[in-house]
């Protein structure tokens, strides 16, 4: 919990720098690949998180590999993180980047099940009728759960929506296990 605080704080920071170069979207792409880069380069990760490696070197390193592709202040963010020995921690600052973009631009990520893969249709429709009910531009991510029979679930945040055919048909047995004869 302590690190989910920490990796927040950095975004907001990260945020502001951000807003002051006009260049949220750019952060927002930057710090995704770098995130991406630490998820599945175990090489590099290793040499970002390793302590035994001096913080010197690593920035030397970073700032060779990245000043000329990433904005000046996102660098020099990126070289703190890691003089604080926060490298870790920066999938999860991206992360947590992520959802402040989204709250910037009015953007709500909304995760959706489904039974079976959803048409084109389907999804310009959930994905309208869900921005009309959120008042938000909504960005669904789907997934297919062949137990719910039928129906979708929606999860937004810590909400629930359940309106699959499984928890209608669960609410049935609920109430026909309560009535007596």
């Amino acid at each position: 919990m302590q690190e989910v605080t920490v990796a927040r704080s950095y975004a907001e920071a990260l945020m502001e720098l951000a807003l002051a170069d006009d260049a949220v979207e750019l952060y927002d792409q930057e710090m995704r690949v770098i995130a991406d880069l630490l998820r599945t380069e175990e090489e590099f990760r290793l040499f970002l998180e390793t302590p035994r490696i001096d913080p010197a070197e690593k920035k030397q390193v970073t700032r060779t590999v990245l000043e000329e592709k990433v904005p000046k202040r996102l660098l020099h963010f990126l070289l703190i993180v890691i003089d604080k020995r926060r490298a870790r921690l920066l999938p999860a600052i991206a992360d947590e980047f992520d959802l402040l973009v989204d709250e910037h631009f009015g953007r709500l990520r909304v995760d959706v099940a489904l039974a079976h893969e959803p048409d084109e249709k389907l999804k310009t429709d959930l994905k309208k009728r869900l921005g009309v009910l959120l008042q938000k531009e909504v960005i669904p991510r789907y997934r297919i759960d062949p137990r719910l029979i039928g129906g979708v679930v929606i999860r937004v945040g810590g909400k629930i929506m359940d309106g699959s055919i499984r928890h209608r048909l669960q609410l049935l047995r609920r109430s026909l296990l309560k009535t007596e004869i």
